[in-house]
């Protein structure tokens, strides 16, 4: 019997990835995932009825994008002279 490898897909190039995975990506936990896909931050959906609930590569690669372009938001800083 020949064990037959997969190859390696990157996750941007997937429509889906498990909750498990989007949390390696991320670099949080599973229940940060869930979190956020219970306040509609992530998507996530079940590809076969009574299958596991998975994140849409969209929502999360949204996410990751908005994250990255709120820290590179200059920030502005409000100096109040009272005397």
């Amino acid at each position: 019997m020949q064990i037959q490898k997969t190859e390696y897909v990157p996750w941007r190039d997937r429509a889906f990835v498990s909750i498990a995975e989007a949390g390696e990506i991320v670099a949080r936990s599973s229940d940060w995932v869930r979190n956020r896909l219970a306040e509609g931050r992530l998507r996530g959906c079940r590809v076969t009825p009574g299958g596991p609930l998975v994140v849409t590569v969209r929502s999360l690669a949204e996410l990751i994008d908005g994250a990255l372009q709120a820290a590179r938001a200059p920030r502005l800083y409000l100096a109040v002279d009272n005397t």
